[in-house]
């Protein structure tokens, strides 16, 4: 249900429609087209306000008590509830229960128990690059970029008779189900989310490995800590945002460096480089363009005052490229080690899985360094998705050392 709020008075307006094939192909011009707007924008098509400025987002996402995701996050207003506070995941939740979530969530997800993954990880991702460094073109998104996401979360999670092809469906469905209630995306979206929405609700421990993330959350459930209902969607945290954000990512690091022979030679001569090009990927890459939040009272943004009851977009993406912050935001820079990017979020509400992301894509890195030579791209394909971005198809050549 659209906003009953009336924009501001005055402010900047933007009539374009942020879910046409073309935006969602590149988003770039269009986000540098609202940065230039103003700190608050409204959306005339979509009947809400956009932030796109570094600053102002990270204002909004600091002021988690005012402009609040338990009423949804979606652009698609029957998706967020119509105001009634919609579910018990960690991404459409606030304050107490947010934290008990999250705490559930984050215990094997902190960096203690990513040490033990680590060498597991390692070893997948050293035999798969030396399986794909023969000189041969490959598509990349599907035999590398997706490999350690799916084979590892996979295990982990320990869904019994949830294959990767299921999960990345599921995961593709939820962020198009992001998109406007009327949009031809979005409905075309509902078949495989109202699987999704079957699967979660029957959900039971038989389902599960004994010990998996997903057992112990559902054990949780069953010993009284958090309803039963709220431990399967907990069990689904794991999977939804853990895919795509980072089969994305890697998607862009591995385009990057293919795409500039320099900074591929420079990474294996200093490996210490890792860490910053793992976030300059994160960074350029923005696998989620952003989430809305609900404005609980007034909140004031650089010149704006946003009216309590509306709707803000928070785009993220837009903060990445953001030339007030970041110089030169659409190259892609081996020195800048953008720490303070916003591609896995910020604030309270960052992402959760973001250690085991840096993780794997650490791990692609380093089989890199010691298995190839040279890396060469082809001419990518994009996604077209409501909320995510990122490539489809990606042609590499991986030669050997």
């Amino acid at each position: 249900m659209p906003s009953s709020v009336e924009p501001v008075p005055g402010i900047a307006r933007f009539e374009g429609d942020m879910f046409a094939d073309n935006v969602l192909a590149d988003t770039n011009p269009t986000f540098r087209r609202l940065r230039e707007l103003g700190d608050v924008v409204w959306l005339e098509r979509h009947d809400l306000y956009a932030v796109a400025r570094y600053d102002d987002l990270v204002k909004g996402l600091r002021a988690d008590s005012m402009l609040v995701s338990g009423q949804g996050v979606s652009v698609n207003h029957s998706l967020n509830g119509d105001g009634a506070p919609t579910g018990t995941s960690t991404l459409t939740s606030d304050g107490d229960l947010h934290r008990k979530l999250k705490s559930l969530e984050m215990r094997p997800l902190r960096p203690g128990q990513m040490v033990q993954l680590r060498e597991k990880i390692f070893v997948l991702a050293d035999r798969k690059i030396a399986e794909l460094a023969n000189g041969s073109s490959f598509e990349s998104m599907s035999a590398l970029a997706s490999y350690l996401p799916t084979t590892v979360v996979a295990d982990l999670v320990g869904i019994k008779n949830l294959g990767p092809k299921r999960m990345l469906e599921w995961s593709n469905a939820v962020f198009d189900a992001f998109g406007p209630a009327d949009h031809l995306r979005t409905g075309a979206a509902l078949p495989n989310i109202q699987q999704f929405v079957e699967f979660g609700a029957n959900l039971t421990r038989d389902d599960l490995v004994p010990g998996s993330w997903a057992d112990l959350v559902l054990e949780a459930g069953e010993n009284g800590v958090l309803p039963m209902a709220a431990a399967r969607d907990l069990v689904f945290d794991y999977v939804i945002p853990s895919l795509d954000t980072t089969i994305y990512a890697t998607g862009e690091m591995l385009y990057q460096l293919a795409s500039s022979e320099h900074a591929f030679q420079e990474l294996r001569k200093r490996p210490e480089l890792i860490a910053g090009i793992i976030n300059e990927s994160v960074r350029l890459a923005s696998p989620l363009r952003g989430f809305t939040r609900f404005a609980k009272e007034d909140f004031a943004f650089s010149d704006t005052i946003v009216p309590a009851g509306s709707r803000v977009w928070l785009l993220y993406a837009s903060g990445n490229r953001d030339e007030h912050h970041f110089t030169d935001p659409d190259s892609f820079d081996i020195e800048r080690n953008p720490r303070d990017h916003l591609g896995w979020g910020h604030g309270v509400h960052m992402c959760t899985g973001m250690h085991l992301a840096r993780l794997e894509m650490e791990a692609i890195l380093t089989a890199l360094i010691n298995r190839v030579s040279k890396m060469e791209a082809g001419d990518p394909v994009r996604i077209i998705n409501n909320a995510a971005q990122g490539f489809e198809t990606l042609p590499l050549t991986l030669n050997p050392v």
